[in-house]
């Protein structure tokens, strides 16, 4: 049995250890909070950022999509797609696997980064392969694009996909027009994107840290996503959030044309 000694003993180390971890806390929030922003980062300086994170790209992010249950939601929304679809944004291929032999027609894989798009193709020759070859859609062509000036007809595609590109446009709201020209009318624009939180204290950290978070992974990630959508002019067919507001699936319909 401890004596009235010992108890003392304890309580005073609890006070010194709770001590330095408040005095830690602090210090670290002090220096967070004074640290000097660095300047955004230009198109070009992005571009290189997405080039050098292609390689190890989807080893850094595979985990935490699983975890999180993006990889779900990547799942969900692409196997809506149909007809001739155009994905926009599409870096490494993640929804690559979730597209449906049956229901897509053509299928046309755009990126503004090449980095990104070589290791999709490499997936690509991988499914092609695999048992998996006979669900993969037959026809599948790879460009590089820049979704906020598409080269392609009015009205050309059924389907156009998009996921987490709005947060790393330079102008998200030319290519969300852009996206909306190439679709049919009546066609959908499926959209999985990352945008600023509903909560305040999350929503405050998201704009403190958004300089070093777009210099190290080329991601605005305080876009206020949904109401960029409504002013697009798309029809707006179903919206959820998830992860405290940050994380975005959006089904819309493209209007008919005036």
């Amino acid at each position: 049995m401890r004596g009235p000694m010992a108890a003392s003993g304890s309580r005073g180390l609890f006070r010194v250890v709770g001590g330095v971890a408040v005095y830690a806390v602090g210090v670290g929030v002090s220096y967070e909070l004074f640290l000097p922003k660095p300047p955004l980062p230009t198109a070009d300086a992005r571009c290189c950022c997405f080039s050098s994170l292609a390689p190890a790209y989807d080893a850094e992010v595979d985990a935490d999509e699983k975890r999180s249950g993006i990889v779900g939601m990547r799942r969900e929304l692409v196997q809506r797609a149909e007809g001739r679809v155009l994905e926009v944004a599409a870096g490494t291929g993640r929804n690559l696997p979730f597209y449906s032999g049956s229901r897509v027609k053509e299928l046309l894989i755009g990126d503004f980064c090449e980095g990104m798009l070589q290791v999709t193709a490499r997936k690509l020759a991988e499914l092609r392969a695999s048992e998996a070859a006979a669900a993969t859609p037959s026809s599948v062509t790879l460009a590089v694009l820049d979704a906020a000036a598409l080269p392609l007809p009015d009205d050309s595609f059924d389907t156009v996909v998009d996921s987490f590109g709005l947060c790393s446009f330079e102008d998200p709201d030319e290519a969300l027009r852009e996206m909306a020209r190439c679709c049919r009318p009546g066609g959908q624009v499926l959209l999985l994107e990352h945008g600023a939180s509903w909560l305040p204290p999350l929503r405050w950290w998201q704009r403190h840290r958004l300089n070093r978070h777009v210099l190290r992974y080329g991601c605005y990630w305080d876009r206020d996503i949904l109401a960029m959508v409504e002013s697009s002019g798309l029809e707006v067919v179903e919206a959820k959030q998830y992860h405290l507001g940050t994380t975005h699936v959006i089904r819309t319909r493209a209007p008919a044309r005036t």
